[in-house]
């Protein structure tokens, strides 16, 4: 999602875009849409950090599950060589010896194997002996947007730029999520459920609701977000704000007063994105899983209003905190009820459907179990019935397909199909992209 990019435009700062890095496909063909630069580097692991371009900032998340207490906690030593990107890191630090790095991880991290993993990653970043280090858990929430997301922020200055003013940006009042939410419809939010089929969600926004009905809240007109998805022995829920969007949630998680998941618009505001200038270029799947995986661009907006002027980069009088003042908040407010912007030629390409060279044919489009849609009427499915979580929708009519041993799906599922593409449906809606006739 390029969430550092994002941020440093919110600042009006002059940049180069030196280059970019992700193993996997679907982000770099949303980096390849969104947001132009010089190289893209399709492993860290590979890269040769002895002529990779040199930069002035330098910005990296390496992978979470290694430390998240979500999951097996093997720090340096998961089996799936997660927990060695962080050495991958060091290496080009220890070469190109940028101004600023920024580092991010989960909270976690502080905590796995008793603090003996964060105390290794600042042994060796010390070892550089370039850098004054700092580190500190910020939580979105604190910083402009109603998301709880904890992660660990590590920033790094050069001992030969630093000012010695950098500090970590302290908490502002946290608005209400109804100014990240689209328009409430009250038949919606009265009579709004999970799907039957989605047994778990269904079985824990019930249980939420006759909880705070019991309590005297009134669920429908107060937003209250459910963590809908998580096994119902650990679900959450939070009153106007948002549990931490993970990649595992990337369906969006049920708001109350809405009676249906958050939308994908949704999402990035509450990751502190403006969807008016994002350009779709994956399957709404695949868009839910970045979003659940990208930095907050609210925070680190914040980090580097601070750290840029610290590192001698930006003089201060160039940049304003813009969530501290209410610009951000006034900005992001006033992209609802507007969507994401169209595909651009990139985006065509990645997902090969449009007019022009980039189409493919019918045939090969069922072949590749890519729905088929005619006039805006859904003609045809994958071969295999798919179950009724796995309902393809037409968008351009919001009607779920009526074809054998598909089922139907509930107005809240349908709700979420918006835009001129099945890209914006739910999850299992669009899991390959569309193929127009």
């Amino acid at each position: 999602m390029e969430a550092p990019i994002q941020a440093i435009k919110n600042l009006k700062v002059k940049f180069d875009h030196k280059f970019s890095c992700d193993v996997d496909a679907h982000a770099r063909a949303t980096i390849e849409a969104n947001f132009p630069h010089a190289i893209m580097y399709e492993d860290l692991t590979k890269r040769d950090n002895k002529t990779a371009p040199k930069v002035d900032v330098y910005v990296a998340g390496f992978p979470c599950q290694p430390f998240s207490s979500a999951g097996l906690q093997q720090g340096f030593k998961d089996k799936k060589g997660r927990g060695e990107i962080f050495f991958h890191i060091l290496d080009y630090l220890s070469h190109s010896k940028p101004r600023v790095f920024i580092l991010e991880n989960v909270a976690g991290l502080v905590q796995a194997n008793g603090g003996e993993y964060l105390q290794s990653i600042l042994k060796e970043l010390a070892s550089l002996k370039v850098y004054n280090i700092t580190h500190q858990i910020l939580n979105t929430s604190e910083n402009g947007v109603p998301h709880n997301r904890r992660r660990w922020y590590c920033v790094g200055i050069h001992k030969d730029h630093d000012d010695g003013s950098f500090a970590f940006p302290t908490p502002i009042a946290r608005p209400s999520i109804d100014k990240f939410l689209e328009p409430r419809k009250a038949k919606l939010a009265r009579s709004g459920l999970p799907p039957k089929s989605a047994g778990t969600a269904l079985k824990n926004v019930k249980i939420t609701l006759r909880t705070l009905k019991r309590e005297g809240s009134d669920p429908f007109k107060e937003p209250v977000i459910i963590d809908c998805d998580s096994s119902t022995y650990r679900y959450k829920s939070m009153h106007d704000m948002s549990p931490c969007i993970t990649v595992a949630r990337g369906k969006g998680h049920w708001v109350t007063n809405r009676g249906r998941r958050l939308m994908k618009e949704e999402i990035m505001r509450l990751q502190g994105m403006n969807p008016t200038t994002f350009k779709v270029a994956v399957s709404a799947g695949q868009l839910g899983r970045q979003l659940g995986n990208t930095m907050s661009v609210n925070v680190l907006e914040r980090l580097l209003f601070k750290v840029l002027p610290a590192a001698k980069l930006v003089k201060k009088s160039e940049v304003e905190d813009r969530w501290a003042n209410g610009k951000a908040l006034r900005a992001l407010a006033a992209t609802r009820g507007r969507g994401f912007m169209g595909m651009g030629s990139k985006a065509r390409k990645f997902l090969n459907v449009g007019v022009g060279r980039g189409r493919i044919g019918i045939k090969q489009a069922k072949k590749q179990g890519r729905i088929v849609c005619r006039h805006g009427r859904v003609r045809a499915l994958r071969s295999a019935s798919p179950s009724a979580e796995q309902v393809w929708i037409c968008p351009l009519r919001d009607q779920p397909a009526r074809r054998s041993g598909v089922q139907g799906v509930s107005q809240a599922h349908r709700q979420s199909a918006s835009g001129d593409c099945c890209r914006l449906a739910d999850e299992d809606c669009c899991r390959t992209g569309c193929s127009w006739e």
